[in-house]
């Protein structure tokens, strides 16, 4: 991934009932056994907006919740073999 973003758009839920807000996050670098993914379409599963309604399952606030995702491998971390960049995910 050449000239990698540092900043990138993410959907937060502010606080434990809060309200869900676009906004920014740096672009994380993955760790060990991570695959860093460009994400080319994104979706709320039916348990992101449980967490925020009842509460559950989130201790840290704000939070970015969905893991409902479709991209492509940007980076690996190390220690990845089973992917490699450009793959789709």
């Amino acid at each position: 991934m050449s000239n990698p973003p540092q900043q990138q758009k993410v959907l937060f839920l502010e606080s434990q009932y809060g309200n869900f807000a676009v906004s920014t996050s740096p672009v994380y670098k993955p760790g060990k056994g991570q695959l860093l993914i460009k994400i080319k379409a994104a979706a709320l599963n039916p348990v992101d907006w449980k967490i925020q309604k009842h509460g559950a399952f989130v201790t840290n606030y704000p939070a970015i919740l969905g893991s409902d995702i479709a991209g492509e491998v940007a980076a690996l971390g190390e220690g990845v073999t089973k992917f490699k960049v450009g793959d789709r995910v």
